[in-house]
């Protein structure tokens, strides 16, 4: 950002910290990969001075961005942590992109499978989102899966829902990151990089939220859900 005056300079920040929340990362993992870059490297300190993030969140920050495979380590005292190559991320991101349209493509003309049209309800805001997300677990009958990068948020906030619908015999596949506690389910997976929320039951409704839980969409076709379930589970082999 060599010659522009600090107005802009906070200005180009301020689109770059939004950019980044876009691809999925925290306010905390945004200001802290961004300070990373600048310093070209450092410890946990060095980025939390630059940053302002709170010394004590600031392992688990950099963790979330290892998980992420944005940054790595070396070992040593004290730890320093280092950005991957932005080459790397710009082509992974590219690539996820291309991946997303790519689904999208091959699910087009699906939504009027048998000449009946199919509705995407969407809903918007993160507390509407999250009852959607609990009622939907309450109503699951037989399987359920569930892959999302906030899996810690819907372990505190619908914990005791996983429980009662393995009680009930539901087969709850969770996938989530590395660090991540998991909730009480029959199977757990774990996967760097997740980006959405992705929530499959019955085999009958998908229902797929943004890294920010704050926008969502679900259809309850069997056949898109199925579909759909596929090329979720492909993914994790």
């Amino acid at each position: 950002m060599a010659g522009l005056d600090p107005v802009e300079v906070r200005e180009e920040l301020s689109r770059l910290l939004n950019l980044l929340s876009n691809l999925g990362l925290s306010e905390y993992e945004a200001r802290a990969y961004v300070a990373l870059i600048a310093l070209r490297g450092g410890s946990a300190n060095d980025v939390a001075g630059i940053s302002k993030v709170p010394r004590t969140s600031i392992y688990k920050v950099m963790r979330g961005l290892e998980a992420r495979d944005l940054v790595g380590h070396s070992e040593g005292k004290p730890m320093t942590f280092f950005v991957k190559s932005l080459e790397q991320v710009e082509d992974q991101i590219i690539s996820d992109v291309r991946e997303g349209f790519a689904i999208l493509k091959r699910v087009e003309g699906l939504l009027s499978e048998g000449g009946t049209p199919q509705l995407v309800y969407t809903i918007a805001g993160r507390e509407r989102i999250m009852e959607k997300i609990g009622e939907t677990i309450d109503g699951s009958r037989s399987t359920l899966f569930l892959s999302s990068p906030e899996m810690k948020v819907l372990r505190l906030e619908h914990g005791e829902r996983f429980k009662d619908a393995i009680d009930r015999g539901v087969e709850v596949t969770l996938v989530m990151g590395p660090f991540i506690k998991a909730p009480e389910c029959s199977q757990a997976i774990r996967k760097e990089g997740l980006m959405v929320t992705d929530l499959v039951v019955d085999g009958e409704m998908t229902l797929i939220a943004t890294p920010d839980l704050e926008i969502c969409g679900f259809i309850d076709n069997p056949f898109i859900t199925r579909h759909l379930l596929s090329i979720l589970s492909s993914n994790l082999e």
